[in-house]
C-alpha cells in the first residue's frame, strides 16, 4: 500500500472517529461519587484531580514504565474502589469525555492498578478503567505468592476481575456523566493481551473492540514448556546452548533471511518463511570455535519455532529466528505459577516427571477455561459486531509470536476462514520485542485502528508504524494483516512506508 493511500486511511483516524460533541464534566460533582451505591462495590475514594500540577501515582508495579517519579498533570475525577472482597479498581473520568469507555490490561502476574495506561487513556478523552485483579504485588511483575491456598484469587485473576471491572465501570461512568458510554474498548499487552482474549471468549458483550498485544494465552503449555526444555537438557547435556551459541545462531539466521523482503535492514521481515538451518553452523575440522556441535544444532532446531513431542503433542512454541543476540531462550522456572495453581497433593507429576503427552490434556481440562484463553469459538463476539486486533513482535523473546499465529489459525478453523478478517486481524511486527522495543517499527496506534474499525467500518488493511534506524533516523513501515507481509517495491528509501506493499508471501523461502 502506497504511503499516500496509507495516510488517507490512517491520518486523522482518531479525530474522525470521535463524536463531534464531547461531553463536558465541568458541572459534575466528583466528590458526590463517594456516595454512589452499587451492589458488591465499595467506593473508597472519589477525588477531583485539578490538573496543571504534578499528581504522583500511588504505588504500582506499572509505574516503572514512566520512571521513578511517575505522575500526571492531567485533570480528571478519580474514583477508586473494591469489588466484592478484594478486587481493587480505579476509574478515571476526564473533564472532556469522548463518550467512550476504555479498559486497560495488566502485565505478568502482577496485582496493581495500571496508572500509566489510565493517564494515557484520559489524555485521549476515554473514561478509563483498571483493576489489580484481586491481589496486590507492588514491586514485582512475576510475584505469585498470592496464588497458593487462594483459588478464588486465581479465578479473579483468570477472568472474573476484568469482567466485573467492565460491568461496574459502565455504572460509574453513567452515574458521573448522566449517560452510558457510546462504545467500549479494551487495550492490553502481554498478560493484558491474554486478558483481552479472555474477554472476547468468555464475556463477548463487555467490549465492542479489543486490542490484544503479545497475548500470554495458552497457559498450561506456556507454563510447562520449561519442563520440556529441562528434560531435553537432562537427556542430552551436550546440546546446551549458551549466550555465545544463541548469538551465533541469530546472527547467522539474520544474515540468511534478512534480504527476503527485498531489503537488507537488520530485520527478518517474515521469520515464518525463514528456512535457516542450524546444521550450516556445525563445526568442521579446524574451526576456531564460532560454530556448533551436532548436538547443539539439533537442540536449536527443537527450541526455535513451533514444537511437538516425539508423539506429536503440540507444545508451546519457541522464539523466532533472528531474536537479538544474548537473549536467553525460555527455560524452566524454578517454581512456576502452575505448581501453585495445582498443588502437589492434587497432581501425579513434578517438574522433573512432567510428561506433555500424558499431562497436558488433563491440565487443560481442569484449568484451561479459567486461565488458558484458547477457545477459538468467537461466534458470539463476532455476531454482535465485536472487532479484535492482535499484534505480536517477531523478535519477542518472552512470549512466542508463533503462539499468536497458532491461535489465529485455530479461530479460522473454528469459524469460516473467509469471514475471519471481517472481525479479527493479526498484525505481526518484524523486529519488535515484547510489546515494544527491539529493532523494528514498534510505535503504532492499534487503539485508533480498532475505533475506526468498530465505528466507521474501516477494516485495517495496514497500520502505519514507525521506529528508529541504527543511525538514529526514523523508519516507517506498514504493518500488514497476517499472513500478508510488507515487501519492498524495489525503489526509493527502504526507511519509508510508501515504498512497501502488503502482499501475500510467495512460495519461495529464504
Amino acid at each position: 500500500m502506497k504511503l499516500t493511500k496509507l495516510i488517507v486511511r490512517l491520518v486523522g483516524l482518531w479525530l474522525t472517529a470521535v463524536p463531534a460533541a464531547q461531553a463536558s464534566a465541568a458541572d459534575r460533582d466528583c466528590a458526590a461519587m463517594a456516595g454512589l451505591e452499587i451492589e458488591n462495590v465499595r467506593i473508597i475514594a472519589a477525588e477531583s484531580i485539578p490538573g496543571g500540577t504534578r499528581w504522583d501515582f500511588p504505588p504500582s508495579p506499572f509505574n516503572v514504565f514512566m520512571g521513578p517519579n511517575a505522575n500526571t498533570e492531567a485533570a480528571f475525577c478519580r474514583v477508586a474502589g473494591v469489588i466484592e472482597r478484594e478486587i481493587g479498581f480505579e476509574v478515571w473520568l476526564p473533564p472532556e469525555w469522548n463518550h467512550r469507555m476504555l479498559g486497560v490490561g495488566n502485565a505478568g502476574l502482577s496485582g496493581g492498578i495500571n496508572y500509566p495506561a489510565l493517564a494515557a487513556g484520559i489524555s485521549r478523552g476515554f473514561a478509563t478503567a483498571s483493576t489489580d485483579t484481586g491481589h496486590v504485588t507492588p514491586d514485582n511483575f512475576f510475584d505469585d505468592s498470592w496464588v497458593e491456598g487462594h483459588p478464588d484469587r486465581v479465578e479473579n485473576f483468570g477472568h472474573r476481575a476484568h469482567h466485573l471491572l467492565a460491568v461496574n465501570a459502565r455504572r460509574i461512568i453513567r452515574a458521573y456523566y448522566g449517560r452510558a458510554p457510546f462504545r467500549a474498548y479494551y487495550d492490553g499487552c502481554s498478560s493484558g493481551g491474554w486478558q483481552g482474549l479472555t474477554e472476547a471468549q468468555l464475556y463477548p458483550d463487555d467490549y465492542d473492540g479489543i486490542v490484544a498485544g503479545a497475548p500470554a494465552n495458552n497457559f498450561v503449555r506456556l507454563q510447562t514448556r520449561g519442563f520440556w526444555v529441562d528434560a531435553l537438557q537432562r537427556r542430552d547435556p551436550a546440546g546446551a546452548l549458551g549466550e555465545s551459541q544463541v548469538a551465533l545462531l541469530n546472527r547467522a539466521a539474520l544474515d540468511y533471511c534478512d534480504p527476503a523482503d527485498g531489503v537488507r535492514d537488520g530485520i527478518i521481515g517474515n521469520p515464518e518463511r525463514c528456512a535457516f538451518d542450524p546444521a550450516t553452523l556445525i563445526c568442521e575440522p579446524g574451526d576456531n570455535g564460532a560454530c556448533l556441535t551436532r548436538a547443539q544444532a539439533d537442540r536449536a532446531r527443537r527450541l526455535y519455532g513451533p514444537a511437538r513431542t516425539e508423539a506429536g503433542t503440540q507444545l508451546y512454541p519457541g522464539n523466532a529466528w533472528g531474536v537479538a543476540p544474548f537473549v536467553v531462550l525460555p527455560g524452566v522456572q524454578a517454581d512456576p505459577m502452575i505448581m501453585k495453581v495445582v498443588p502437589a497433593s492434587e497432581r501425579d507429576w513434578t517438574a522433573e516427571t512432567f510428561d506433555p503427552d500424558r499431562h497436558i490434556a488433563a491440565l487443560e481440562a481442569r484449568i484451561g477455561r479459567m486461565l488458558g484463553a484458547w477457545d477459538p469459538d468467537l461466534r458470539h463476539f463476532r455476531d454482535r459486531g465485536g472487532k479484535l486486533i492482535v499484534y505480536h513482535g517477531w523478535a519477542d523473546a518472552l512470549l512466542s509470536p508463533y503462539n499468536s499465529i497458532a491461535y489465529y489459525e485455530a479461530v479460522a478453523r473454528e469459524l469460516a476462514p473467509e469471514d475471519e478478517g471481517d472481525f479479527f486481524r493479526l498484525f505481526m511486527v518484524p523486529g519488535m520485542d515484547h510489546c515494544r522495543g527491539g529493532s523494528g517499527t514498534d510505535q503504532f496506534d492499534a487503539l485508533a485502528a480498532i475505533v475506526a474499525w468498530v465505528e466507521l467500518d474501516r477494516a485495517p488493511d495496514a497500520i502505519l508504524a514507525s521506529g528508529r534506524t541504527p543511525g538514529g533516523g526514523t523508519r516507517t513501515r506498514p504493518l500488514c494483516p497476517h499472513p500478508q507481509v510488507a515487501t519492498y517495491d524495489g525503489s526509493g528509501s527502504a526507511d519509508e512506508a510508501a515504498n512497501f506493499t502488503c502482499a501475500f508471501p510467495t512460495d519461495t523461502t529464504r
